[in-house]
């Protein structure tokens, strides 16, 4: 029985990206090689393509030796994801250990059960509340991550499990991403390129951003009522949660002064980070100290000395180890693709089979193009710097509003971040122990439904002729 199970077992997430890399050395030896030349956009500050500049150079296929080394290189490239990790984890490691975590979540729970009709009310209220704030880029991925375990915990007091807490917590915040209405990593940066007016366009993306987060709510909500029901329907059963669970002793735990100061300096850490974010133009170096502050502040407030706050802090890096890594591991699947040169000849070859397309069918098109160039290049921006410069030219060639453009590119970009494996659901899966066959069937189902409603947008936005507003 138990050759049976280990059969059946599905890859570590570190073994899956270790196949992935090696599937894309491979390629560096049957991909031609070509580049496009870069320049600097100076109204973005962006390196950018030209488009009028693909060549093939020759080969630099990567050895199974330099493939190692590439994962070592991914490791240093992601380097301010990992250390943001080992911040915030440490950071919630010491809240947690301060009792802080466990008292706010009693209490919440406590609530519930006296007014059971309002648990759907508090999962509706998150993720409409997180889905708001994802869409101005000041909290993303990178930010809730950390928080992942927290939700779970608060999940399964409620009676749900763990794919509903990534369901209330990491999954709207990609949703209001990926709807993008004020976010200047990624609207910002594609509108600029594509010489539009910053943020323009906005009512258009706020009606997006309601819609998609109507059905986010609705899909969580239909899943969580189901395994609330009958616990056997949960894709997660069976799976050992224990010590992510809030046993009835820690939902005794008195939430006291110290501990609700400790949850306002979390709070407070998290608006300022929202306010540098917005108004100082930070980023992750920035947040990451957000969390070190907090973590120390918290420590006196419960009356630790230093070498107390960091013992905790030592401790609660051993949480974020595989997360860590995994960001890095992942990275070196780009890492290959560029030593290869192959990265360019796979954006020519996808822009070649758009051209001479209709209008309608060249937006699926450049849709399904964003979709898998998330694939190589997760981030926001990055992406801009390299799809826009393209997708720019060829709306304009056939026709097209570069407001759709660079609306497509948004959808492309952002609701991808949700199923592949260079993004951080890898990371949120391993942190919260759902296996990815798990999630996958739980996300996959929302993602295609996400896709029509995303063709439909593109469809109405052609329709009517969206533009700049």
């Amino acid at each position: 029985m138990s050759e049976m199970k280990k059969k059946k077992e599905f890859p570590h997430i570190l073994v899956i990206l270790l196949i992935a890399i090696i599937v894309a050395t491979i390629a560096t030896y049957i991909i031609p090689a070509g580049q496009y030349s870069r320049v600097l956009d100076e109204a973005s500050g962006k390196m950018i393509i030209d488009p009028t500049t693909f060549t093939y150079v020759e080969r630099t296929p990567v050895n199974p030796f330099e493939m190692f080394v590439s994962i070592e290189e991914g490791l240093i490239e992601a380097a301010n994801i990992t250390f943001l990790i080992f911040c915030a984890f440490s950071c919630l490691y010491l809240l947690e250990r301060t009792g802080t975590i466990d008292a706010a979540i009693a209490v919440m729970v406590r609530k519930t059960r006296k007014n059971p009709q309002f648990a759907n009310a508090i999962l509706v209220v998150l993720m409409v509340i997180l889905s708001a704030w994802a869409s101005t880029g000041t909290i993303s991925y990178e930010e809730i991550i950390a928080f992942a375990p927290i939700f779970v915990a608060v999940s399964m007091a409620l009676g749900y499990d763990a794919l509903v807490g990534v369901g209330i917590s990491v999954i709207p915040v990609g949703v209001g991403f990926a709807s993008a209405t004020v976010n200047p990593f990624s609207i910002g940066v594609a509108q600029t390129i594509a010489e539009l007016p910053m943020f323009s366009g906005l009512e258009y993306r706020l009606l997006v951003l309601v819609v998609m987060t109507a059905f986010t709510v609705s899909y969580v909500l239909w899943y969580a009522n189901r395994v609330k029901k009958d616990p056997t329907k949960s894709l997660v059963y069976g799976i050992d949660y224990s010590d992510l669970e809030v046993d009835e002793s820690r939902m005794e735990t008195p939430f006291n002064t110290q501990r609700k100061l400790s949850l306002l300096a979390l709070f407070a850490g998290v608006g300022f980070m929202a306010f540098g974010l917005i108004k100082l133009g930070w980023y992750i170096n920035q947040v990451a100290a957000i969390f070190m502050i907090v973590a120390i502040v918290v420590g006196f407030i419960n009356k630790w000395n230093p070498s107390k706050i960091a013992q905790i802090l030592v401790q609660g890096l051993s949480n974020g180890v595989l997360a860590a890594i995994i960001v890095g591991v992942a990275r070196g699947i780009l890492v290959v693709i560029t030593k290869g040169n192959i990265l360019d000849t796979i954006i020519h070859a996808c822009v070649s089979m758009l051209e001479g397309l209709s209008l309608y069918i060249s937006g699926v098109g450049m849709l399904i193009f964003q979709t898998f160039l998330n694939l190589l290049i997760p981030s926001g921006s990055g992406q801009a710097a390299v799809s826009m410069p393209i997708m720019t030219p060829i709306a304009d060639l056939i026709g097209m509003n570069r407001q759709i453009a660079v609306l497509i590119f948004q959808f492309g970009d952002g609701f991808s971040n949700l199923i592949w494996p260079t993004g951080f659901m890898l990371i949120v899966c391993a942190m919260v122990r759902i296996p990815l066959n798990k999630y996958y069937r739980f996300i996959i189902p929302f993602f295609l439904l996400g896709f029509v409603l995303q063709v439909a947008f593109i469809m109405g936005a052609i329709a009517t002729n969206y533009g700049p507003m």
